[in-house]
């Protein structure tokens, strides 16, 4: 630096920590040119800010910023949680609603499917019965024989059919006494009967 810049920077900080401020003077030279010189006025020194506690150092007490915009921006946090919350409540909530829909719907359903199943099996029973099967038979022109008498079957016929069933499913060749009647009936079609003489 030249000596000129230096002084001029030490009579800036002598400025600046006595309170004067610079005033540029413009003067004229001679040969027209413009020369602009500081020319130094005592202005009103500025108050330096005063604080409890003086200290010898370069440090100052900063003032806080104002929180506005912090505050405004936490409400508005809060405020979005909550809105997002209470939605996915409702959402929740209209869930489980449609959900408890389909499940009475399809409680009602097996219901209905019990009923149904039910009636069928009483109107089997029904049509299975004795009585009814006694009334059917009379309509079909047959009629309940005033004797009884037992047939002897060949031995030879017996071992026939026991070699001709051998071979089959237990269950077919030799059912149980329900499992046959039911069978039976439920397969049963009108046969025509032949009276002989």
């Amino acid at each position: 630096m030249t000596s000129s810049a230096t002084a001029r920077a030490r009579a800036r900080r002598q400025l600046q920590h006595s309170g004067q401020a610079s005033v540029p003077r413009i003067s004229r030279r001679r040969d027209g040119s413009a020369e602009r010189v500081p020319e130094y006025i005592d202005a009103a020194p500025t108050p330096a800010p005063r604080h409890e506690r003086e200290s010898g150092s370069h440090l100052r007490v900063v003032p806080q910023p104002v929180r506005g915009r912090s505050a405004v921006s936490r409400a508005t946090l809060v405020v979005f949680t909550l809105t997002v919350f209470t939605i996915a409540v409702v959402v929740f909530q209209a869930t489980i609603a449609e959900q408890q829909l389909r499940l009475d719907a399809l409680t009602q359903d097996l219901r209905l499917a019990e009923s149904h199943y039910d009636n069928l099996r009483q109107e089997r029973a029904e049509l299975l019965s004795p009585s009814r099967l006694r009334e059917e038979a009379v309509m079909m022109g047959m009629y309940q024989g005033l004797s009884t008498k037992f047939v002897e079957v060949p031995a030879q016929v017996v071992a026939e059919v026991m070699a001709s069933t051998s071979k089959m499913n237990p269950l077919f060749a030799d059912p149980p006494a329900g499992v046959a009647s039911a069978g039976a009936l439920a397969q049963m079609q009108p046969v025509e009967v032949v009276s002989r003489p």
